[in-house]
């Protein structure tokens, strides 16, 4: 075999490789093209707003309140929309980022753990202790995977305080507000 048809044998392997491996390339590029991150830095930042109401009669003895929260916000299916998330089961990954509790009016409270669901069941995703008083915001930056939870569908958040003084919770009740920020991963 001449020199020459070596070379030329070569050059075309050669050439072979190089377009095979840009295909893959290209292959595996264009499937991470339908992958969207959402985070505080997104143009629709996944942000819900919850609002806890509960009346001295929500309060036990002790001064412990389990209430379930409406939503101020839009909720998290109308977050997600916008970026073609139509879907839970689109949801790859999703963790809660830091949640701020901030008393809207409140007496006393010492304390709040906040979990995403209905109950004390879902995932604990803040767990704030407030000054004295309990009339100032806490932000609780522990990272909580919640991917299960939010792929189930749960669009409420179940809070559980301590006041310190039950009695002291006025007629018309206290309100607690949590906005939680999720960084979540979709196709």
């Amino acid at each position: 075999m001449s020199d020459l048809l070596r070379g030329a044998i070569r050059a075309s392997f050669l050439v072979v490789l190089f377009v095979g491996g840009l295909l893959l390339t290209s292959c595996d590029l264009s499937s991470t093209g339908g992958t969207i991150i959402l985070n505080a830095n997104s143009s629709v930042p996944p942000t819900v707003q919850y609002r806890f109401a509960y009346t001295q009669n929500d309060a036990t003895e002790g001064g412990q309140v389990d209430v379930v929260s409406t939503i101020e916000s839009d909720d998290l299916d109308d977050v997600l929309a916008p970026y073609g998330v139509v879907s839970r089961d689109q949801v790859v990954s999703a963790q809660v980022d830091s949640v701020q509790v901030d008393p809207v009016s409140t007496t006393s409270l010492s304390s709040a753990d906040i979990h995403l669901g209905t109950d004390a069941d879902g995932p604990q995703i803040a767990s704030v202790t407030f000054p004295s008083g309990g009339e100032e915001a806490v932000v609780d930056a522990s990272r909580t995977p919640v991917t299960g939870a939010v792929k189930a569908g749960a669009s409420k958040t179940f809070g559980r305080f301590r006041v310190e003084d039950p009695s002291s919770i006025p007629g018309g009740g206290n309100a607690m507000r949590a906005d939680v920020y999720f960084q979540i991963e979709a196709e």
